[in-house]
């Protein structure tokens, strides 16, 4: 994961300042879209400060592709231009077939947890690529088939722990992506996560 210095540098000074310490944070207050843009409103509150006093930020995004919030306080904020969550848009999508069985799909399953894990210890960022305990299990009776589609990151993945587990892997087609997602960025504000063609600041107070 590559983190991006694109915060702005006011913003920057401030979480770095003293009085950004342990009982100071950061909430989101309001959204609002309009079309295709996302503006949010977050506040850098003090609570233990008298003498600082609290902020209202503003970061518009426009053309989001996706956004899912959560209004935690926070002290957390970072810009991707590399993610597991980006994946689906930077990385070639391709096809994964297998050909064999085994008969250990549980070990199956655990290694392609734990390898996955590998790509984000953040359990959220990696189960939408995780088969079911089940699903695992009919594939590696199967002898033949389709294993997953997607990004090719997270195949190669698969593709490790099937040859681990005795069945031959098999890639078929790569697809480059849309090229206007090569530039989505990621943003994460606590557990909330933003992805967009650009994220713009603005101090309002």
């Amino acid at each position: 994961m590559t983190i991006d210095s694109l915060l702005p540098k006011e913003l920057s000074e401030i979480l770095n300042s003293p009085e950004f310490d342990d009982e100071a944070g950061m909430l989101i207050e309001s959204m609002d879209y309009t079309d295709n843009d996302l503006v949010i409103s977050f506040s850098i509150r003090f609570s233990s400060d008298k003498n600082t006093a609290n902020q209202l930020w503003q970061i518009s995004m426009p053309d989001i592709e996706m956004a899912h919030v959560l209004k935690d306080w926070t002290q957390d904020i970072e810009i991707y231009s590399n993610h597991v969550s980006l994946l689906e848009y930077h990385d070639i999508n391709s096809e994964l077939y297998f050909k064999g069985t085994t008969d250990n799909s549980q070990g199956l399953y655990i290694d392609i947890v734990n390898a996955l894990l590998q790509l984000s210890n953040n359990w959220i960022e990696v189960a939408k690529y995780l088969l079911t305990p089940e699903r695992v299990n009919e594939l590696s009776q199967q002898g033949y088939g389709l294993f997953a589609r997607g990004p090719k990151t997270v195949l190669q993945i698969y593709a490790e722990c099937l040859k681990a587990n005795g069945i031959k892997p098999i890639f078929i087609g790569e697809y480059d992506p849309v090229i206007e997602y090569k530039v989505l960025k990621l943003l994460k504000l606590g557990e909330s996560y933003f992805i967009s063609h650009a994220f713009l600041f603005e101090r309002i107070t």
